[in-house]
């Protein structure tokens, strides 16, 4: 018991480290060396966790998308649907302004990784994501709160795409942004664009 304690303590200290690495140096330096370097250890030692670059940016992906889902959970406290939308987009600024960009540069830089294990586990998460967002949507629909015109699917990409392009303009001008400001502006256009007839 004690040494698997020990195996996910180290995991999640590999994690950040990596982490670091992607927002300070590009997913392109995440490597086992760069990761024993940063931690002071030998390649070895990160081996005993790590078989390859795939086996790293699994675990990647599985500590975002744990993270995601925790904060859509977290922001869905109401029983109005819209509400609940209005959370969940600034939670996410928030969480991406906490995180920096590694949650973004690690889906975004592990899509670029050909592994067909990997693009499938992204896609994977993608999805996941955009249902929890469209089955809000389609409660909002059938509560009359928003058009009934509305493709839930698409409406789900958008305010999918809204809260990426924006965490990628800020990436550039080092997340120096207020997330309840620039939420307020977003939401107001995302809303603009439901608003029941």
């Amino acid at each position: 018991m004690q040494t698997r304690k020990s195996t996910e303590i180290r995991r999640q200290q590999i994690v950040d480290i990596i982490r670091y690495i992607i927002s300070s140096k590009g997913i392109e330096h995440v490597t086992i060396s760069e990761i024993a370097g940063e931690m002071g250890t030998t390649r070895g030692a990160i081996y005993r966790h790590f078989k390859s670059k795939r086996d790293i940016l699994r675990l990647l992906i599985d500590n975002v998308e744990e993270t995601l889902m925790d904060a859509l959970d977290k922001a869905m406290v109401e029983k109005d649907p819209i509400q609940n939308l209005k959370n969940i987009l600034l939670a996410q600024l928030i969480l991406a302004k906490n995180r920096r960009k590694t949650s973004f540069v690690v889906i975004m830089g592990a899509m670029q990784f050909s592994d067909p294990f990997i693009r499938k586990k992204i896609l994977k998460l993608i999805l996941k994501y955009l249902r929890r967002i469209e089955k809000l949507i389609l409660s909002a629909i059938g509560l009359g709160l928003i058009k009934k015109s509305i493709n839930p699917k698409m409406s789900a990409i958008v305010f999918m795409g809204l809260i990426q392009s924006t965490i990628t303009v800020w990436s550039y001008k080092n997340f120096n942004f207020a997330p309840q400001k620039i939420h307020q502006q977003i939401w107001k256009i995302y809303r603009q664009g439901l608003e029941a007839n």
